[in-house]
């Protein structure tokens, strides 16, 4: 089948990917002169109405999040000849999970994009919003280096949480990991049947018995995602899903020998089958994170200050703004990290702050604001001197001008 000219009003310009449901066109739209991505499913029937529901779940989140590294849902839709469709933001780049298997971002720059998926994340969960399938390819990062979390289409509102399969597992009533049999069942059951939604690969093993997704579940998917960024490994390794599910449920994290000391007991934690032992919010794991990490002082003070900078008005931590500080190295440098730390803490108070500035923005914001006058230093006023000075000047020539006149007006008198 040939790839449309039209979809709803945009004009399509090329296909930019496809899978087993669909496919996404970058397209423009001829109203506001802009490209956007569009994203098509090919489904009929019940299938459609489902796709259907969860676009226009996607746009409800996006409108309701306005956030800079959430992708922006424009418009939602039905092509009857293709099926339902989502136009969104389109962004010049490339997924997370292609980063990673091109090897091609640094620790710092790594680091960097999870800080700012955790912003997004962290944004949804304040508006009770449990996101429920946190991986990389669900993050996007432009070439300007700015992140994306997409793809809320199966997410939902804490208020309305339902059991994620029909018939929860109970905990005491798994068999050992050798029980191939029954996780191969569950395996299917999880991808076949559609009861589950999400990714088991960076599922919480309370999803993975039929548990609620919450907060602590997509915590521990963006630990997953964290663990895969810095290491390259899934943190529950297999060669197929069944594996997966079984080193999930019944084995502790994958360490990789070559990994930092210190991060290991941080992924750990983070990636905990308890909930509770996990940590209580994004910026805490960041924090831990950040903390254990290889690499110069300066290095983790850099990271600090930028987990500092809020996004939202709100504070992420005050801690992460005082290590900015306590890391940074002697001396001038010490100073200057602190002072930038400082200065970015204080822009955030009254607006709210994007990772990847915008120099556009930083020029009408600098550049076109109009100086306050300094307040004078203190010592000799230099400029009241020079002032007095030249009174005193025009009164001695005016008075030299004048003078001839009131002489000879003296003398004739």
């Amino acid at each position: 089948m040939s790839d449309p000219k039209t979809i709803g009003r945009y004009q399509v310009i090329r296909p930019i990917g496809s899978g087993g449901m669909g496919t996404v066109y970058l397209a423009e739209d001829p109203l506001l002169k802009r490209r956007v991505a569009i994203k098509v499913v090919k489904v009929s029937g019940e299938a459609r109405n489902q796709a259907m529901l969860r676009f226009r779940r996607e746009a409800e989140i996006s409108a309701q999040l306005n956030h800079p590294n959430v992708i922006t849902v424009y418009d939602v839709g039905v092509q009857e000849d293709l099926g339902p469709f989502l136009a969104m933001e389109y962004v010049e780049g490339k997924s997370l999970a292609k980063h990673i298997k091109d090897k091609s971002l640094d620790l710092e720059a790594s680091v960097r994009v999870l800080i700012q998926a955790m912003r997004a994340l962290r944004a949804a969960h304040r508006s009770a919003i449990v996101h429920r399938d946190v991986k990389p390819d669900n993050i996007l990062l432009s070439e300007e280096g700015r992140a994306k979390l997409m793809d809320f289409g199966i997410a939902r509102s804490l208020g309305h949480m339902g059991a994620a399969l029909d018939h929860p597992i109970a905990v005491e009533s798994l068999p050992p990991e050798d029980s191939t049999a029954y996780f191969q069942t569950l395996a299917l059951r999880l991808t076949a049947t559609g009861d589950f939604l999400g990714s088991p690969a960076y599922a919480a093993p309370e999803v993975l018995k039929g548990g609620e997704g919450t907060p602590a579940s997509d915590r521990y998917s963006f630990a997953a995602t964290a663990f895969e960024l810095l290491t390259g490994r899934l943190p529950h390794p297999g060669n197929g899903l069944t594996e997966i599910i079984i080193h999930t449920l019944h084995e502790p994290v994958a360490i990789p020998p070559d990994l930092p000391p210190r991060l290991a007991p941080v992924f750990q934690r983070a990636l905990s089958p308890d909930p509770d032992d996990r940590p209580t919010t994004l910026p805490e794991f960041m924090e831990e994170l950040i903390d254990a990490l290889p690499g110069p002082a300066h290095f983790r003070a850099r990271l600090f200050a930028l987990l500092g900078q809020e996004d939202d008005g709100a504070g992420i931590s005050t801690l992460s703004r005082a290590r900015a500080g306590d890391y940074a190295p002697p001396g001038e440098a010490r100073e200057a990290v602190r002072e930038m730390a400082l200065s970015r803490s204080k822009q955030s108070q009254p607006v709210k702050i994007d990772l990847a500035e915008d120099p556009v923005e930083a020029y009408l914001t600098s550049a076109h604001r109009r100086p306050r006058p300094r307040a004078p230093e203190s010592g000799v006023d230099w400029m009241r001197l020079l002032k007095w000075a030249l009174v005193v000047l025009l009164l001695v020539e005016l008075f030299w001008w004048i003078y001839p006149y009131l002489a000879q007006a003296r003398w004739t008198g």
